[in-house]
């Protein structure tokens, strides 16, 4: 009896070894399959398991460890997302922690600041040499509620605007840990409209406030005197306000002109045309105004260039104030000279204004497209000129597809050239 007992006991004990043995190796199993993340596959009989009351632990483990895949992974398909939404944006995007160190920027900020190259782990201040944008970084990191802001700063030599705004982000495992989200918003181009129309608005001020104010003052006069004004005195005033009503007029249409041009760019009636006999009947309006003792317009014109599509109207409109500006600007000139040359390599039509008057000063030469300009402002008054005739031409040009230039050579005369595209057809429903 006793020695069954003992080898009851022997049995015992081994078989309960080999269940300890067995519950460690499948809690180590366990244990490497939660940490690789991976389904565990046990090789211990499900008998076993069953047994020992491990199943339905295996069942929940292998649960967890494919919900947590599957979350991985989703979280996974959203950051891509997030990244190349970021990346797709025009706003440079800049995520930076509490030490002004960078943990994301997308390919705009890369492009803007470092021409592409990574910025991750560089200081924010090297990055932004901006000192508006780095005080509202600043103040809203110490609780300003102001979170947009325009800033600027130099880059390659030009100046940058932008709409900086701010936002927290804050770390989900480490709650005390935030960083700030900064967009940067480009905002030069609207920076340079609004001061392209503030200076437009003064120029047009002042344009129109100096013959409003003659006409005011020689009216006046004019009314208060009545009585004692001298006839010839009388006359010469009226001659005066008659000449700066023209001047006004003048203006006007120029402006007009300017902003049907502007506001519809696309407004160019194309047709075929001859622009050989545009420029001969052109030198047969202005033949009249010449000094033929002295001057005379010439037409060099390349027999190659045939018929092409251009609209007549603003095309003479273009020649129209380029000569007119000859006469007015250098009306000593002995040879007023109109060219007209095919360009094969670019398939595109040449055309030039050229005189031998006393030319353009080279500081000048670069401005002369822009409106309200004057080389000579006093001169440019006592003609009539608004400032605006080639600042139309230009937009004239551009509207075709073209382009403008102007070459001078002080004391030797200038010439004002463009080009124009050589299609020889107009698409249905331009002409």
């Amino acid at each position: 009896m006793e020695a069954f007992v003992g080898i009851f006991l022997c049995s015992f004990l081994i078989i309960l070894c080999l269940v300890i043995l067995k519950t460690r190796a499948f809690v180590t199993d366990l244990t490497v399959a939660a940490k690789s993340r991976l389904r565990l596959l046990p090789s211990r009989s499900s008998l076993f398991l069953r047994w020992v009351g491990f199943d339905q632990l295996l069942a929940n483990i292998n649960e967890l460890i494919d919900r947590h895949n599957h979350y991985a992974k989703s979280q996974v398909g959203r950051l891509n997302q997030l990244e190349a939404t970021l990346g797709s944006i025009q706003e440079a995007v800049i995520i930076f922690n509490s030490n002004h160190e960078i943990e994301y920027a997308n390919e705009s900020a890369k492009r803007l600041f470092r021409k592409g190259e990574p910025l991750r782990g560089l200081r924010l201040e090297s990055v932004l040499r901006s000192s508006s944008l780095i005080d509202l970084l600043n103040s809203y990191s110490n609780g300003s509620r102001e979170r947009m802001q325009q800033v600027s700063f130099k880059h390659e030599g030009a100046l940058l605007w932008f709409e900086a705004s701010c936002a927290e982000v804050r770390e989900v495992t480490e709650v005390d840990d935030v960083s700030t989200l900064l967009v940067l918003h480009d905002i030069t181009q609207l920076k340079r409209l609004e001061e392209i129309r503030r200076d437009f608005v003064a120029n047009v001020s002042h344009e129109l406030r100096t013959p409003i104010t003659i006409i005011k003052g020689y009216t006046e006069t004019l009314i208060e005197d009545n009585e004692t004004l001298a006839v010839d005195k009388r006359a010469r005033f009226l001659e005066k306000i008659d000449k700066n009503t023209q001047r006004l007029h003048l203006l006007v249409e120029d402006l007009m002109v300017l902003s049907r041009l502007e506001s519809k760019p696309d407004q160019i009636n194309l047709s075929v045309e001859s622009l050989s006999q545009l420029l001969e009947e052109t030198i047969e309006n202005y033949s009249s105004r010449l000094d033929h003792q002295k001057q005379r317009i010439t037409l060099v014109f390349d027999d190659q260039v045939d018929e092409f599509a251009f609209d007549r109207f603003r095309i003479q409109q273009v020649f129209d104030n380029l000569i007119t500006n000859v006469f007015r600007y250098a009306p000593g000139f002995t040879e007023l000279r109109l060219e007209v040359s095919y360009d094969e390599a670019l398939n595109c039509i040449q055309c030039a204004v050229v005189d031998d008057g006393p030319g353009i000063p080279k500081k000048d030469l670069p401005h002369i497209f822009e409106r309200f300009y004057r080389v000579d402002k006093g001169r440019s008054y006592e003609g009539g000129g608004t400032g605006l005739g080639l600042s139309i031409m230009k937009h004239i040009v551009q509207q075709h597809g073209g382009t403008v230039g102007a070459e001078s050579d002080p004391g030797k005369g200038t010439a004002i050239h463009f080009n124009l595209p050589y299609v020889q057809t107009v698409a249905s429903g331009e002409e």
